[in-house]
């Protein structure tokens, strides 16, 4: 038989068995709880820090498209400017070239030719035909051309050469000058010239 000392020893022994056993599963069950806590408090940080990065990633692409569409209108107006310059110089070259022509004797032929195209098109009384104030030194050939129905006046809106016909009384205006003729090239110019800016 077992002595009391061993009977105790033993109960002992299994009451700390027992109580070994209960604060391991205590320990255990409060580490899965604090596992658990810091998973949870881990996940809410992720979200919360999920949330504030796509915040900053919607405010930089926001920024960013600002910055690139002002820097496209930027670039745009510039491009517009610099086409309107381009053009101008490249019409006002034509310009010059068109007034070089006029000083010339087919020019002249070229007016006499346009009277009598005119003459012959709208042969009405009472008609007036306009001319460059240059262009004057012809008139007594338009008057021959068009005949006294018609009068031959200088007219300072053409400046670079041509003729124009008025009738009043029939409602006609007929404009064949090169300042109508080069104006009338700058819209085919602009679609055609490739400095188109989208």
């Amino acid at each position: 038989m077992a002595s009391i000392q061993d009977r105790f020893g033993m109960i002992e022994a299994s009451i700390l068995g027992e109580a070994q056993a209960r604060a391991d599963a205590l320990l255990r069950q409060a580490e899965d709880r604090k596992a658990a806590a810091l998973k949870q408090a881990e996940d809410e940080v992720l979200r919360q820090l999920y949330g504030k990065i796509q915040d900053e990633v919607a405010d930089i692409h926001t920024s960013a498209t600002r910055t690139i569409s002002r820097q496209e209108s930027q670039a745009r107006r510039e491009l517009l400017l610099k086409r309107e310059e381009i053009t101008k110089n490249v019409f006002r070259q034509v310009r010059m070239q068109l007034l070089d022509y006029t000083r010339t004797p087919e020019y002249a032929q070229m007016v006499l030719r346009l009277g009598r195209r005119m003459a012959q098109r709208y042969p009405l009384e009472g008609s007036v035909v306009l001319l460059r104030r240059e262009d004057y030194h012809m008139a007594a050939e338009l008057d021959g051309i068009f005949g006294r129905k018609c009068r031959i006046q200088p007219d300072d809106t053409i400046r670079i050469g041509g003729l124009k016909l008025m009738n009043q009384s029939a409602g006609i205006f007929v404009d064949e000058t090169l300042d109508s003729r080069l104006e009338d090239q700058k819209p085919y110019f602009c679609s055609h010239s490739g400095l188109t800016v989208l």
